[in-house]
Order: structure tokens, then C-alpha cells, then sequence
């Protein structure tokens, strides 16, 4: 009669060559595969793993990146679990994510859901995603579905990045022909308008005018708009009443 304790380890130690080739695969597969979309549906209760910035970059630079959002930005494909148009949704939630780094509940936010996401001044990539097209404006939070926590992270690290430069935004000057409202005014200093319509793209509008007190003449003036004096018709007017 064997024991259990033998029978055990004789099967052990036929299975260990087994258990040894699977693991080396696991870590082969582990190494190529590195970067993975956390597609895990039952999120509630458990912990958002934390990752550093460079991690976050090299992540989205990779396939699993491409693969998952298919170039498009990452609320594209969220979609909130409510009834109705966008109009009459409520407000979205506080948070996805607890203080304890637990998720909340299980359909969170396009940012929140993925593991390597999270908002970063030294990555704009993520950022100019929420940014409406042209402008320096951030999208309405129910378009972009995050919750509340995040929509509030997104505005301070946009400002973040613009006070770092990491993200710049200045409008293409316009130049006008003022002949047509001021006949009279000297603008040749300002050039034509024609030739320097494709040489002022990204240029600012101190570098065009570098002087702040060019005073250009009142088109339509404001007359009869001394409000001092009305206040005091009309305490004039005030007292004749009483």
C-alpha cells in the first residue's frame, strides 16, 4: 500500500517537466505580449494598477493600443448605460475609482477602465483626445462620458501643460484690408494683406504688432453713454418724486 504522501510526489515529479514547458511559455508570450487592454468586465472592488508616465507612452505607441481604439480618440467607444439622448442624460458620477484605489463600480469611464490611462501634462497626446477640433476648449462632459474626478483632472493638467509647454494653441493672425472702413488711415506699415496671409500661420499677435498702445480710430463712437451723469438725473428725478 502506498502512501498518500508517495503517491503525490510520484506525480509530481512526472508533471514537472510539463509544468516547467508551460511557464517558459507563459513568459514567452508574457515578453512579446507585454502590453495588454484590461478587458476584464466585473471591475467592482478590485485595485487600478498604477503606472508610470513612461509606461503610459510607451503604451500608447504600441499595438495593443492601435488594436483596441482602432485611431480613434478613447470616448469613442463609450457609451453610457443610460436611456435617452445626450440632452436629457443626468449628471455623470463623482468617481469611478475610491480613495482606496478600488473600482467603484464595474462600467467605468473610458479613463478609469484602462489601467494605463490616467491624465498627464507630459503626455498632450491623451489630453488634445478631449480637446474640441481647432480650439483649446475642453469637449462637454457628457460628450467625453468621464466622470466627474476625471473631467476636473483633465481641465487642471490642460492648464498644467499649457503653463509647461507642452501643449500650444494660438490662433492664425487675420489680416484685413482697413481701406474699406478707413479710407483715410495710413496702413502701409501693415503691408499686403495677400503676401502675408500664408507667412503669419502660428505667429502671435505680439510679434505682429509688438507696440500695446496702437490706437486705431473709433468706428462707431458711443455718445450720450456717460453713465455718471445719468445716475445723477436720475437722483435729480428721484427726489422730485418724493
Amino acid at each position: 500500500m502506498y502512501s498518500l504522501r508517495q503517491v503525490v510526489s510520484r506525480v509530481l515529479s512526472k508533471n514537472t517537466n510539463i509544468i516547467r514547458s508551460v511557464r517558459n511559455c507563459s513568459d514567452q508570450e508574457h515578453s512579446t505580449n507585454k502590453w495588454a487592454f484590461n478587458d476584464i468586465e466585473s471591475k467592482k472592488g478590485l485595485f487600478k494598477p498604477k503606472h508610470t508616465i513612461e509606461e503610459q507612452i510607451r503604451y500608447m505607441e504600441s499595438d495593443a493600443y492601435k488594436n483596441t481604439y482602432k485611431g480613434l480618440p478613447i470616448f469613442k467607444w463609450y457609451k453610457r448605460n443610460v436611456r435617452g439622448q445626450e440632452v436629457t442624460q443626468s449628471k455623470p458620477r463623482l468617481f469611478c475609482i475610491d480613495k482606496e484605489g478600488k473600482f467603484n463600480l464595474n462600467h467605468a469611464c473610458p479613463v478609469c477602465r484602462d489601467e494605463y490611462l490616467f491624465f498627464d501634462y507630459r503626455n498632450p497626446s491623451l489630453i488634445e483626445q478631449f480637446l474640441a477640433a481647432g480650439t483649446d476648449q475642453v469637449i462637454p462632459i457628457l460628450k467625453a462620458g468621464l466622470c466627474i474626478e476625471q473631467y476636473n483632472l483633465l481641465k487642471a493638467q490642460l492648464l498644467k501643460a499649457k503653463e509647461h509647454g507642452t501643449i500650444t494653441f494660438t490662433i492664425d493672425f487675420r489680416n484685413f484690408d482697413y481701406k474699406q472702413w478707413y479710407p483715410n488711415l495710413d496702413v502701409s506699415h501693415l503691408g499686403d494683406s495677400d503676401n502675408n496671409s500664408t507667412n503669419t500661420r502660428g505667429i502671435s499677435l505680439q510679434d505682429i504688432h509688438p507696440e500695446p498702445l496702437v490706437e486705431f480710430p473709433v468706428h462707431k463712437r458711443d455718445l450720450n453713454t456717460n453713465w455718471d451723469e445719468w445716475w445723477i438725473r436720475h437722483d435729480k428725478f428721484a427726489r422730485k418724486a418724493k
